[in-house]
């Protein structure tokens, strides 16, 4: 499994579902972006970026494969969320 190697967050201001973007580094080589960290009813969670298809549905464009690799993506960019200042 790659290595997350750097995350870095982008604070959004307003009221908004959307509190911030991710970028994740994995092993020094691959970057993703458009990771959203957003606000529901729950609490916060971790959206992997995406599009909008031809029929109006969303489809992820980066997504881990595995339970394992998920959680290891949301929890890094959760922690870097809640460490970033405000």
């Amino acid at each position: 499994m790659a290595e997350i190697t750097e995350v870095r967050i982008y604070k959004v201001s307003g009221k908004g579902a959307v509190k911030a973007y991710a970028s994740v580094s994995l092993d020094n080589e691959f970057v993703v972006k458009g990771i959203k960290v957003m606000e529901g009813e729950k609490g916060l969670w971790v959206s992997m970026p995406g599009k909008k298809g031809k029929d109006g549905n969303f489809q992820d464009v980066f997504h881990p494969t595995s339970k394992e690799a998920r959680e290891k993506i949301v929890n890094a960019v959760l922690n870097a969320y809640k460490e970033s200042p405000k």
